[in-house]
């Protein structure tokens, strides 16, 4: 009686394939969203108002007096920041796998700002939902660490 022994080099090369498959096929969505926020903020370190106008560029239901308004109000809001020192991102949600809200905390001199973008793909190309930003990242924090709301007492 014969047995065949497939070589452990094969079954190493079969595992490593499926994993690099899962992780590529899985990660193609995370990719795609990241690079709107990605070239927003690389666009944003010189021109945050471009930044701004390409963020809605692909996306036609937006109106263009609603863009319009709300650019001369974070022009004028970045203007009393100060400094910009860079971004970090703060937390990323999903409704589904074509739903994505990511906020992030961006570095101004005077104060950290709180930026939040919300994805949507319909199809296959993600674009903005809405954009908002807020300097309310203190209350929150604070909020958060009252002992009713410490993970320890759940």
């Amino acid at each position: 009686m014969t047995t065949s022994k497939t070589p452990n080099w094969l079954i190493l090369l079969l595992f490593l394939t499926c994993t690099l498959f899962h992780f590529s096929a899985s990660g193609q969505s995370k990719v795609e969203d990241e690079t709107l926020t990605s070239l927003f903020f690389k666009t944003f370190k010189t021109d945050p108002i471009k930044a701004y106008d390409d963020l809605f560029s692909n996306n036609k239901y937006i109106s263009s007096s609603d863009l319009a308004t709300t650019k001369i109000k974070l022009k004028d809001y970045l203007a009393e920041m100060g400094d910009y020192f860079g971004y970090e991102e703060i937390t990323s949600k999903k409704a589904g796998e074509s739903y994505i809200l990511k906020s992030f905390l961006v570095k101004y001199d005077r104060q950290p700002v709180r930026f939040t973008f919300i994805l949507y793909k319909a199809k296959d190309k993600w674009k903005i939902q809405n954009f908002s930003y807020d300097a309310n990242i203190s209350e929150e924090l604070e909020n958060a660490a009252k002992l009713d709301r410490l993970k320890e007492n759940w």
